[in-house]
Formats: C-alpha cells, sequence, structure tokens
C-alpha cells in the first residue's frame, strides 16, 4: 500500500497545564479531501494550525508527501492555509496580498504578476487589484484570502471555515 501524502501521527498540543489536542492520528491519501466536525474548541484550528507550521505540537510528528516537516516553519512547508478571519495585510492591496507568497517565494515579478491577474480573474474580482481590504465585502476579502493561498500551487491546502463569508 502507498504511503499517505499527509501522516498525522499522535499528535498533542499543550498550552501550559491545558491539553487542546490528545493522540491525534490522520493519514490523509493523494487527492483525497478531508473535513474536521466537531464543537467549538475542540482542536480542529489548533491541528490545521500545526499542519501549516503555526503551532508546534508538544508531541508527535507530521509528514507531508513522505517527508517529516514536524519542525519546518511555515515558509518552508509549501502549504497554504486559508484562516477563518481572512487574515489579509490591511497596508497591502488587494493584488499585494494575492502576490504576496509568491513575492516571499523569490518568484520573479513578471510571473508574479501573472499568476495574481490569474487569481483575479479566478476569484472573479479582475478589477479590484489596486482596492485594500477596508474597501471590500466580507465575502470579497475571503476570496482573496483564498486567492492569496492557492497562488503559489501548494502542495496541500487547509482551509479553516473558508466558505463562511462568501457571497
Amino acid at each position: 500500500m502507498a504511503e499517505p501524502f499527509l501522516s498525522i501521527q499522535h499528535v498533542r498540543k499543550s498550552f501550559g497545564p491545558t491539553t487542546v489536542v490528545q493522540d491525534f492520528n490522520l493519514d490523509v491519501e493523494p487527492g483525497e479531501f478531508v473535513s474536521f466536525l466537531g464543537p467549538s474548541g475542540c482542536g480542529k484550528t489548533t491541528v490545521l494550525r500545526m499542519v501549516a507550521g503555526f503551532e508546534e505540537p508538544s508531541a508527535g510528528k507530521i509528514v507531508v508527501a513522505g517527508k517529516d516537516i514536524t519542525r519546518l516553519k511555515p515558509n518552508q512547508r509549501n502549504v497554504g492555509m486559508v484562516f477563518q478571519a481572512y487574515a489579509l495585510f490591511p497596508n497591502l492591496t488587494v493584488a499585494q496580498n494575492i502576490g504576496f507568497g509568491l513575492k516571499v517565494a523569490g518568484m520573479p515579478k513578471p510571473d508574479a504578476d501573472r499568476r495574481v491577474a490569474e487569481m483575479l480573474d479566478l476569484i472573479k474580482l479582475p478589477q479590484m487589484g489596486d482596492r485594500y481590504p477596508y474597501q471590500l465585502s466580507g465575502g470579497q476579502q475571503q476570496r482573496i484570502a483564498l486567492a492569496r493561498a492557492i497562488a503559489p500551487k501548494p502542495k496541500l491546502l487547509l482551509l479553516d471555515e473558508p466558505l463562511s463569508a462568501l457571497d
């Protein structure tokens, strides 16, 4: 049997004396779509944040495409994440927000500009590149966050309630 694309093995996360994720295990096959369901505060977002690298597990291992990424920084993982609260940079235009990951990755500006234009077309906001997040509706901001996450073509895309504000 082939190895899973994502393997979360015996992951635990504690904040001080409080354990919020206990012995979490999950294998995801290539191309598989997985949803976490549960009550507020049960650890769904914490698991996503650990896979993305924004939280470090207290114990356990996270493997993507056969590579242990448990201790890698977020920018070393090639994982995209759309946050529940958008997390757009208010001082950057829509185009700059979408192109942020491309710039960090060192993509040449002409290529990045083309990719940003593709993303703006994909999310049906081709004329909004010069606007700032505060000038957009919540649904438009969420589409920008989604475009920013997929623009660098991540190996893995994590979505934390990504469709709650789409119009």
